[in-house]
């Protein structure tokens, strides 16, 4: 019996999967046993092209798109060529809408970089398909970025972050009055984007940013609130993206779990993550931690002005550290002041429960005991990220436990991306490593409703400027001059088709 459709196609889609004539150097999509010059004597190989860039051949504006695609509205399909062994595929272009004006010849020879995202799904109940034969020019919002392999270095240490990789939509949508709750402006996703895409793109800048070999993973652990489907994981699909672990039979030698604490559904995940690449029985030496989310809020509710969109991924292991792991504690309690009942599309507050007894008991709690604990001082600590469903309560927070603005505004990022839930501490992490000196102190403080925090302390060591030219840094991100601003209509439609 053949493998079901969606099966079929993502060996082949995912990654831009052809094969190549040993003999004459044809490159054929989709992939071929023979070679049409060669005949039944040749010997095919896989070429992949996930990690290439292309350039626009040829293409279209597609008014009126099928009923699979009708929500993307009008876009720009192409023929994209590879130079890198001249040949040609379909494809269409993501995160762009064609303009009456615009003429589709403009674009030829612009570069192109393949995208994972959503094509289609079989309906709302249905199987969701995904591909990266979806392109964004390399001359707008993403750049192209070179996955350059490097050999870890033999020395093992201890435990921490050896690499990663933040990835933020495109789009924004701006508060009015200068802010809501000290948040700015918020990001969100496109059409076809959702927390796969957000896992996929974060994981593949983390594995450029570590210059990891990604079969060397071992495990991929993914925390969302907001996950395409409530049962089938996400980390399944990131892992035969993002080829994670030794590959058998169109399979992975890769473990994981998709994990769900509301918004510290990832950084909960950084100790064991540290504790199983120090695990000689594990097998493996790295572990990637992803923490992605389209951040669900109900129309007017006062979480619809400050909720972002996007994901950070990890990569821990105990090589080419850039940052030790260091000190850990966790403060849980039962305490109902945020839910979504399965089956139900947004979430809930627990009548007055959000602040005083949730966010800052657990965060205070969490970040006083750790300096008690760890023996350090506001002053030993360079930068202090909190979680941050806004953008007051972290800094009030953090301030009442003794740190001052300098310490906390450059993990800040929710001003301008908005809260990104199980993403928020790791893009202030990642936000705080962008910037970060060598023997810098980090104190990440985690929340989750229901509730509870984490409280980390890591260490950045001499490797951070080794590694920082294969960063897309997240202030570039927030900054960039190709970011693009919507109505609120349009961003209830982008959010609500995820």
């Amino acid at each position: 019996m053949s493998e079901p459709i969606a099966r079929r196609r993502a060996l082949v889609d995912y990654r831009i999967s052809a094969t190549r004539c040993q003999q004459c150097g044809r490159v054929y999509f989709p992939p071929k046993s023979f070679c049409n010059i060669e005949g039944r004597r040749s010997e095919m190989r896989k070429a992949d092209y996930f990690y290439e860039k292309g350039e626009f051949y040829s293409g279209a504006v597609v008014n009126i798109p099928t009923n699979k695609f009708k929500d993307m509205g009008s876009y720009l399909s192409a023929v994209v060529h590879f130079q890198e062994g001249d040949f040609r595929i379909p494809g269409r272009i993501t995160d762009f809408t064609p303009s009456e004006e615009g003429r589709v010849l403009d674009n030829i020879g612009r570069g192109l970089v393949p995208r994972f995202r959503r094509t289609y799904s079989d309906g709302p109940d249905g199987i969701v398909y995904y591909s990266s034969l979806n392109f964004s020019f390399e001359d707008d919002y993403y750049p192209y970025q070179e996955y350059r392999v490097i050999q870890p270095s033999k020395e093992a240490g201890k435990p921490g972050i050896v690499g990663y990789g933040a990835y933020i939509p495109k789009y924004r949508i701006m508060n009015e009055g200068g802010g809501i709750l000290g948040v700015k402006e918020r990001s969100l996703p496109f059409m076809d984007e959702d927390t796969t895409t957000f896992s996929v793109e974060a994981g593949k800048r983390s594995l450029i940013h570590t210059g990891l070999d990604s079969s060397l993973v071992g495990k991929c652990f993914v925390g969302s609130e907001s996950p395409p489907y409530a049962v089938k994981p996400t980390m399944a699909t990131v892992s035969q993206v993002l080829e994670l672990g030794e590959e058998l039979d169109g399979g992975f030698f890769v473990g994981g779990i998709d994990s769900q604490f509301a918004c510290k559904a990832a950084s909960d995940l950084f100790i064991d993550a540290a504790a199983l690449v120090a695990y000689p029985q594990f097998g493996k030496e790295y572990v990637m931690v992803i923490g992605a989310d389209n951040s669900q809020a109900s129309p007017g509710d006062a979480l619809d002005y400050t909720v972002g969109a996007g994901g950070v991924s990890f990569i821990f292991g105990r090589r080419d550290v850039i940052a030790t792991l260091d000190h850990y504690l966790s403060y849980t309690s039962d305490t109902p002041d945020f839910y979504r009942r399965e089956g139900e599309k947004y979430p809930r507050h627990g009548g007055r429960f959000t602040g005083e007894p949730a966010y800052f008991k657990h965060v205070l709690t969490s970040m006083k005991t750790m300096l008690k604990r760890s023996g350090l001082t506001p002053k030993d600590i360079a930068y202090v990220v909190a979680h941050s469903p806004n953008g007051n309560f972290p800094v009030r927070a953090c301030m009442e436990a003794g740190f001052d603005r300098e310490q906390i505004a450059p993990g800040l990022a929710v001003t301008h991306i908005g809260n990104l839930y199980s993403g928020s501490c790791l893009a202030g992490l990642a936000a705080v490593l962008d910037i970060a000196e060598p023997r810098d102190k980090i104190l990440v403080t985690s929340y989750g409703s229901g509730a509870g925090s984490d409280s980390y302390v890591f260490t950045v060591t001499d490797k951070i400027e080794e590694k920082r030219e294969r960063i897309v840094p997240l202030k570039e991100q927030i900054e960039s001059p190709h970011r693009e601003y919507v109505d609120y209509n349009t961003y209830r439609k982008f959010k609500d088709l995820t």
